[in-house]
């Protein structure tokens, strides 16, 4: 049951900000549940796999996907799953810790002050922006070097792009589950093994969590939901990135 709660709680959590939520459950797995980084790493993108599915639909029904930009984060980003992938080998841990902890930080820095400065009227969510595709490159990148911790830069790109907070989240969320499926797929075929019991708990708590949190932020005032989720998505991905340099 602590697992389905721990599940549940991660759910809701990476739908509000937009995120795989792979490194939380890999957290649960390997701290609490006590399972080895192995069998971890993939049993924990096969539960974000079926929790971002479940949060994607619902986050489809309630219109609050950008599909035209998240198709050309989903082009950009595949190709840096298999660039990740390749090179992740010959690249130090600390290394890649302190530039993407730099880039997060940055981009979370950036959500922040664009949320906290007055709003212009061309404002507006730009879907031909040229710089989607390196968003998307860059999330790629850090699902291929190893989970799915491109939600954070999913997500800091849609809103530097203007996206509304709940429409970067559910946007964020469609893109990442379809790098997590390509993410899964390579660490089946390299015959990564799975946990399916414990697996199967956390994913009943990480669906419960994905589908619920979208429908309780419907019945609030959008505009009131994007004054306060854009500046606390910001905050999260700061936090996410100087975490990277302890």
């Amino acid at each position: 049951m602590i697992a389905i709660f721990y599940g549940f709680l991660i759910g809701c959590f990476v739908t509000l900000i937009g995120g795989g939520g792979a490194t939380f459950y890999l957290g649960v797995l390997t701290s609490t549940l006590g399972m080895s980084t192995v069998v971890a790493v993939p049993t924990s993108l096969l539960i974000a796999v079926f929790a971002l599915f479940s949060g994607m639909v619902t986050q489809w029904r309630l219109k609050n996907i950008e599909s035209k930009l998240g198709n050309r984060l989903i082009i950009a980003g595949i190709p840096g799953i298999i660039i990740g992938t390749a090179v992740s080998r010959f690249i130090p841990v600390a290394v890649y810790n302190i530039g993407v902890g730099i880039l997060l930080t940055g981009m979370g820095l950036i959500v922040v002050i664009k949320n906290f400065r007055k709003k212009k009227e061309n404002d507006k969510a730009n879907e031909n922006s040229k710089v989607a595709p390196i968003f998307g490159l860059i999330s790629g990148l850090m699902v291929g070097f190893g989970g799915l911790s491109g939600g954070s830069a999913t997500v800091a790109g849609l809103s530097i792009m203007n996206v509304p907070a709940v429409k970067a989240a559910g946007t964020t969320t469609y893109v990442l589950w379809v790098l997590a499926v390509v993410g899964l797929v390579s660490h089946l075929l390299s015959g990564g093994p799975i946990s399916w019991t414990a697996g199967l708990y956390l994913m009943i708590g990480g669906v419960a969590g994905s589908i619920l949190t979208p429908l309780v932020l419907k019945q609030f005032d959008p505009k009131k939901i994007n004054k306060f989720l854009s500046p606390f998505i910001g905050f999260v991905i700061m936090y996410f990135g100087i975490r990277l340099f302890f």
